[in-house]
């Protein structure tokens, strides 16, 4: 994996994951208010370890082209992990995944003490940026569960649309819920950037 600095924005920095962020993972991906949305219940200690050694390992094996990265959110005024986010496009690197290379996915959560402060906009619209300015990435995807009102409203805020949508039987991690794909073209973004 190269090497590559972390992204600072007002106030949050966004780094790669490392092992000392574990007892941060440990408290929001346990609690279920930060998981009600995502793909997974609440994890043990011993769950959220396993999640952050497999992405640690992903990272490594990352290549220019096929990807893998878990970010941790900070909070720049503490220096506290606020909560994590993901950017991909396989996930296995360096093996190709089942998007086209120029093609990537975006994930993000904060603990909920943290939410609606506008971090997860700021968060999320950082890595979109690093997405298209650095990664040369073409179209990106983030799925989301249709009851989930302020992450839809945080996608649309930056520029994505709705691309397809899968049924409550069509979800494939035990939620039972409805949920959207959204997706947003670089060439779209390049027209609502600030600059």
């Amino acid at each position: 994996m190269e090497l590559f600095p972390s992204i600072v924005t007002e106030r949050l920095e966004l780094r790669l994951l490392a092992n000392s962020d574990a007892d941060a993972l440990r408290r929001f991906r346990s609690h279920p208010d930060a998981v009600r949305y995502l793909s997974h219940q609440p994890l043990t200690a011993g769950q959220t370890d396993r999640l952050l050694a497999d992405l640690l390992t992903r990272a490594e094996r990352s290549t220019a082209e096929w990807f893998h990265f878990g970010w941790a959110v900070v909070l720049r005024s503490t220096g506290a992990v606020i909560g994590d986010g993901r950017t991909w496009n396989t996930a296995e690197p360096p093996l190709p995944g089942s998007i086209p290379s120029r093609s990537a996915s975006l994930g993000y959560m904060l603990h909920p003490d943290h939410h609606g402060k506008g971090y997860g906009s700021e968060a999320a619209g950082a890595l979109v940026r690093w997405l298209f300015t650095e990664r040369g990435t073409h179209t990106i995807y983030a799925g989301v569960y249709e009851p989930n009102t302020a992450s839809r409203r945080l996608l649309e805020g930056l520029g994505f649309a709705q691309d397809r949508y899968f049924t409550a039987d069509q979800d494939t991690h035990g939620k039972g819920l409805a949920s959207w794909r959204y997706r947003l073209n670089r060439t779209g973004w390049t027209l609502t950037a600030d600059g």
